[in-house]
């Protein structure tokens, strides 16, 4: 049993509300914990349903505290209190309205970002709606039983009505979605009502590895496996792609690494076509100096690589499990691995990151990056490869990944200005902005690869 001030709740399967002063139970909630235990199995996962239970608990207490369940608030009142619940969670005790800031205080509660506020409305939307289709079949029951018409005062809460999607919403279905009309039907245009979840404001942070720390963290990988690995990440492959690699697939004297791409999302002369060896497959393309690095990192994982007839490239090297495929050990279990040996090394090299620790994938965000702001190709104006050409490096099906992994740092515009900064200073010297614009990119990167740890 727990107290929540006005309300107590037993714990138990499902949990129950009770008012803590008369001990008369909450019905519209228990009943709401009713349904969704009998739900286990058939429409939710347990953990799900503990989630959406938190919601409605909230949403029941917001309204106890507000007066929303007395009875004293007029439907529109009672409507307009209803839709401050997203307030409630969020801002707490600084909220605009004065029923709320009480209601919060009462409670004891603590506020939450508005990212973990959606559960919550999710499961209080939830609440709505079963409790509203329990008064419903009430109503019919009761009806049927009596031979009296369904009472009058059931009505479907305000809330609960179908919305208008909003232009992004459309534009989003309408992205994806196979359309043979040039509109989306009417049906499109609408969805559940309920309690609008607020907008989360994602934090434009950095979500590669640094580009000052990459070298390091090379050089001081804890084994030879993990090395290999991060440089399988800088050639823009999951995790799950390299431990899927064979013997076969690299070829040493011609430095080609092929991968397994059974959509052709990484296949930029045929999608239609079978590649090598009858699995449609991909040349995997990676940028020096990583490049290099990487076929140093191969032959000294091979010079250790157990003795086996295994046709898979990526052997455990891990006492228990010595000799085994990466691919045949559990996959959450290699990938939890690979980020402890990374994390353990940038916290020896002592390296701060604005994304905190680093992860596997994110040498992976590094490949993006580096294509979108570091790759010169002759004959263009400025370096940098366009996100199309990134995706199908990288083999994804939405630009809009690409969009997230091949981040513009802005490089081009601070190396323009170098560049027309020195042409001014010597003017008169007879050279061209691309001889100063080629100089700027040359100190570029010896400060990017002689950067050490202190960077």
């Amino acid at each position: 049993m727990q107290a929540m001030n006005s309300l107590t709740l037993v714990k138990g399967e499902p949990p129950r509300l009770y008012e803590t002063a008369t001990g008369i139970p909450l019905d519209f909630y228990n009943e709401f914990t009713e349904h969704l235990w009998d739900e286990i199995g058939i429409s939710y996962a347990r953990n799900s349903v503990i989630t959406l239970e938190r919601g409605g608990r909230a949403l029941a207490e917001f309204l106890y505290e507000t007066g929303a369940l007395s009875g004293r608030l007029d439907p529109a009142t009672a409507s307009k209190t209803m839709q401050l619940f997203p307030s409630y969670l969020i801002d707490g005790a600084d909220a605009k309205d004065p029923i709320v800031r009480k209601a919060f205080i009462r409670t004891g509660r603590k506020t939450i970002s508005p990212k973990s506020a959606g559960p919550y409305i999710a499961g209080a939307n939830l609440m709505l709606r079963v409790c509203s289709a329990i008064t419903f079949e009430q109503a019919e029951m009761s009806a049927v039983l009596t031979g009296q018409a369904p009472l009058e005062q059931v009505n479907e809460l305000p809330e609960l009505s179908p919305r208008v999607r909003s232009p992004q919403e459309l534009a989003q279905i309408h992205a994806n979605t196979l359309q043979v009309k040039p509109s989306l039907g009417k049906d499109a245009k609408k969805t559940q009502g309920g309690l609008r979840t607020p907008k989360n404001k994602k934090k434009r942070e950095a979500k590669h590895i640094g580009i000052p720390h990459i070298l390091p963290m090379l050089e001081n990988a804890p084994t030879r496996l993990d090395g290999l690995i991060w440089c399988f990440g800088l050639g823009s492959l999951r995790v799950s792609e390299a431990m899927g690699i064979r013997l076969e697939d690299i070829d040493v004297h011609k430095r080609i690494i092929r991968v397994e791409d059974p959509q052709g999302l990484r296949d930029t002369t045929n999608k239609e076509s079978f590649g090598f060896k009858g699995r449609k497959t991909a040349v995997v393309t990676m940028f020096e100096p990583f490049q290099s690095i990487f076929w140093e990192k191969l032959a000294e994982y091979m010079a250790v690589r157990p003795s086996s007839d295994s046709p898979w490239l990526l052997l455990s090297l891990d006492e228990d499990t010595y000799g085994v495929p990466l691919c045949e050990l559990n996959a959450n279990s290699v990938n939890r691995a690979v980020n402890r040996s990374i994390q353990a090394t940038q916290k020896k090299l002592k390296f701060v990151a604005p994304q905190g620790n680093y992860s596997s994938h994110q040498f992976r965000h590094l490949y993006g990056v580096w294509a979108r702001n570091y790759v010169v190709v002759p004959g263009r104006p400025k370096p940098g490869l366009d996100l199309p050409e990134i995706q199908l490096l990288m083999g994804h099906a939405d630009l809009k990944s690409t969009e997230i992994y091949a981040a513009d740092l802005g490089i081009y515009t601070l190396v323009e200005v170098d560049a027309a900064n020195e042409l001014i200073y010597h003017r008169g010297a007879g050279e061209s902005i691309d001889y100063y614009r080629g100089q700027a990119y040359a100190r570029l990167s010896e400060q990017l690869l002689q950067q050490g740890p202190e960077a």
